[in-house]
C-alpha cells in the first residue's frame, strides 16, 4: 500500500484548497470525494465579500453579481435597506467554485479520487488509515497524516473522540426565475423561516436562488416560502427542484487528534449569523496547512504537536463566533411582533446610516458593528416579554 503524505477528505472549497497549499510545498496529496465530481450536490448561495475574492485570488470569472446594498424584510412588510457606496460582496458561481479550486489543486500536483466515500479513519503510531467505500481497487488508503474537510455530518469526527456539534440550523434551497429583483432580499419572518431567516438572490439575468434557514421542517417552510414569493410575483414559478443542508452553529469541541485535523464546516468554522462558512473554512485551511507543515518538518504528527492548529483558528475566529452566537440567539427568541417592533426601532435609530458610514464595516467581521448595534438595541430588547 502507498504511503502517501496527505489525505484530504472532502473536495469542498477548504478541502481543495488545504490540498493545493500543501502540494505546492511539495508533499504527496490525495483527495478522497463522495461525489462524483466537486461542484456537486451543493446548498449554498455563493455570497462571498470582495475581501475574501482578493485573499484566496479567486478567479473573478466565478463572479455572477457585484453587491453594495441589501433589503431587509420584517413580517408586516418594513425594509430596512442596508447599502455602501460601493459592493462589499459579491455573488460566487458556487459549483463553479468548487471546481475552480479543484482545479488548482490537481495542477499543483494533488491527486482526486471521486466517487469514493471515506468510511472510517484509523490513526495508526505510523500512520493513518482511511477506509475507502466505492473504489473498484484500493479499499485502504494511508498517509502520514489526513484532513477531514467534508462539511457537517460526517461521523468521522465522532470515531475520533473529537466529539459533535450539537448546534445546527436546516438550510434549503431552489433556484428560481425572478421578476424585477435587482438586489438580494432577506425575510425575517418566524412563519417563513421559524428560528432563521430567508432570501431571493439574484444571479444571472432572470435568475436566482430563494431559501431559508430554520429549525426544523426544512422542506416544508421551503414550499411555503416559494408560495410566498409566487403569489408576490417575484418568482416565476414554485415548482423547483430544492437542495437541503446542515449547517453548524457552534464549532467542534475538538478539532485535532494523533495525524488528524478538522477544517471547514466539519470542524463548525461557519458564521452563525448567516450560515457562510467559506472564508472561515479557507482561512483554518491556511492556518491547517501551516500546522501540518510544521509538523512534517518535526517528523511528529502528535496530538500535542497538533493542537496548536486548534489555539490559532481558535484565536483568531472566537470573538467572531462568540458574539455572532449570541446575537443569532438573540433573534430567533423575537416573535413576528418583536421583530417589527425591532425594525421600527432601528429605522428610528438609524441603523442603516450607521453601517453604511461605519468606516470599520466588514462583511466577515460581525463581531464590532453588532457590539455597536446592541448599544442601540440591547435596552429594547431586555423589556420584552417571552415570544408571543
Amino acid at each position: 500500500m502507498r504511503l502517501h503524505d496527505i489525505i484530504v477528505i472532502g473536495a469542498g472549497p477548504s478541502g481543495s484548497h488545504i490540498a493545493r497549499r500543501l502540494s505546492h510545498l511539495g508533499y504527496s496529496v490525495v483527495v478522497v470525494e463522495k461525489n462524483l465530481g466537486p461542484g456537486d450536490d451543493i446548498c449554498c448561495t455563493g455570497i462571498l465579500s470582495k475581501e475574501c475574492l482578493r485573499a484566496f485570488a479567486l478567479d473573478n470569472g466565478l463572479v455572477l453579481r457585484q453587491g453594495s446594498s441589501a433589503k431587509f424584510l420584517s413580517p408586516s412588510g418594513e425594509c430596512l435597506r442596508l447599502y455602501r457606496q460601493s459592493p462589499v460582496a459579491v455573488i460566487v458561481d458556487r459549483p463553479r467554485l468548487n471546481v475552480h479550486l479543484a482545479k488548482k489543486a490537481q495542477e499543483s500536483g494533488a491527486q482526486y479520487l471521486f466517487g469514493a466515500r471515506a468510511s472510517d479513519i484509523l490513526p495508526q503510531p505510523d500512520a493513518v488509515e482511511v477506509r475507502i467505500d466505492g473504489q473498484p481497487e484500493e479499499k485502504f488508503l494511508k498517509a502520514k497524516a489526513a484532513v477531514i474537510a467534508t462539511g457537517f455530518g460526517s461521523p468521522l469526527p465522532a470515531k475520533l473522540g473529537l466529539g459533535e456539534i450539537k448546534k445546527f440550523v436546516l438550510g434549503a434551497q431552489a433556484e428560481v426565475g425572478i421578476n424585477g429583483i435587482d438586489e438580494v432580499e432577506v425575510y425575517f419572518d418566524q412563519r417563513l423561516a421559524p428560528g432563521g431567516f430567508a432570501w431571493l438572490v439574484p444571479t444571472n439575468e432572470g435568475r436566482g436562488l430563494a431559501g431559508l434557514l430554520t429549525r426544523s421542517k426544512a422542506d416544508f417552510h421551503l414550499k411555503n416560502l416559494l408560495k410566498a414569493l409566487s403569489s408576490q410575483g417575484k418568482i416565476a414559478s414554485s415548482e423547483v427542484v430544492p437542495n437541503y443542508g446542515v449547517i453548524p452553529l457552534r464549532p467542534l469541541p475538538k478539532t485535532y487528534a494523533d495525524r488528524v485535523l478538522v477544517v471547514g464546516e466539519a470542524a463548525g468554522q461557519v458564521k452563525p449569523t448567516t450560515g457562510g462558512g467559506i472564508y472561515y473554512g479557507l482561512l483554518c485551511a491556511d492556518i491547517a496547512a501551516g500546522v501540518l507543515h510544521q509538523a512534517f518538518g518535526a517528523d511528529d504528527f502528535s496530538a500535542k504537536i497538533l493542537s496548536a492548529y486548534q489555539k490559532k483558528w481558535w484565536a483568531r475566529l472566537s470573538r467572531e463566533l462568540t458574539i455572532d452566537y449570541w446575537a443569532r440567539n438573540l433573534l430567533a427568541s423575537l416573535s413576528n411582533n418583536h421583530i417589527d417592533r425591532l425594525f421600527s426601532l432601528a429605522s428610528q435609530k438609524g441603523v442603516p446610516e450607521l453601517i453604511a458610514n461605519a468606516s470599520s464595516f466588514s462583511f466577515d467581521w460581525h463581531s464590532r458593528l453588532l457590539l455597536k448595534m446592541a448599544r442601540y438595541l440591547l435596552p429594547f430588547y431586555k423589556t420584552l416579554k417571552p415570544a408571543e
